[in-house]
């Protein structure tokens, strides 16, 4: 590993959908599934991607760790700029049981007030759905589908 690598300081990120499916974990570090508490992820029929809202709920998501450049790119997809999404720290349980802070987006009040999104959206996680369509993934996580 180069000296620059070894020096740079990461940030554990939860990708719950759309950088599970575009492989955005796939050249990040200590990849690994992790249960998400207190939160529903919820794909609108009308949407492409799904969102997480507060609840008492969980599902599983992949924690990876990303450089400060990655995280400001993750933001900008994120349409943390524009408002649509925001960055927050929650505790995740890892596979392993021992439990860590990392970064979650979650819609802004604005973005779930103006498109009425509610947990009774989708109340059975379809994203694992389309999670199933992704082979390698299932292989590698199964958690991401119980």
């Amino acid at each position: 590993m180069s000296s620059d690598k070894k020096n740079r300081s990461y940030a554990s990120v939860i990708g719950y959908g759309t950088f599970i499916t575009r492989g955005y974990w796939k050249d990040k570090q200590n990849v690994e599934s992790c249960l998400v508490n207190n939160y529903s992820r919820v794909f609108p029929r009308k949407y492409w991607f799904p969102v997480v809202l507060p609840s008492d709920d969980s599902f599983w998501a992949l924690k990876f760790d990303v450089s400060q450049e990655e995280l400001n790119q993750l933001d900008n997809y994120e349409g943390v700029h524009l408002g649509l999404f925001e960055r927050i720290q929650t505790k995740v349980e890892l596979k392993t049981g021992s439990k860590i802070n990392a970064f979650l987006y979650v819609p802004t009040e604005n973005l779930i007030v103006s498109q009425m999104l509610t947990n009774e959206l989708d109340t059975s996680d379809r994203w694992k759905e389309h999670i199933r369509t992704f082979p390698e993934i299932v292989q590698l996580f199964p958690e991401l589908i119980l």
